[in-house]
């Protein structure tokens, strides 16, 4: 394919990439991590739940009141 740049156009899709985006990734991440590691040390599925929980809590936390969103400086 002639005249696509796919690294330049990998590399602009992630530098818009923010903070929020992560915030969100992990949620669901979260939930996965707990399950993975609930499955491999035969926990009840109430402790996994629980953990995946926590994690979500926290990202959630951290995006809401310990770093908030603010409003941009040029507005």
């Amino acid at each position: 394919m002639t005249g696509i740049d796919l690294e330049s156009r990998l590399t602009d899709y992630v530098a818009t990439i923010d903070r929020y985006d992560l915030l969100l990734g992990l949620i669901p991440s979260g939930f996965a991590a707990a399950v993975l590691a609930g499955r491999l040390l035969g926990l009840p599925v109430e402790t996994t739940l629980l953990w995946g929980v926590a994690i979500a809590a926290i990202a959630l936390l951290d995006g809401l009141f310990v770093r908030p969103p603010t409003k941009p400086r040029d507005v």
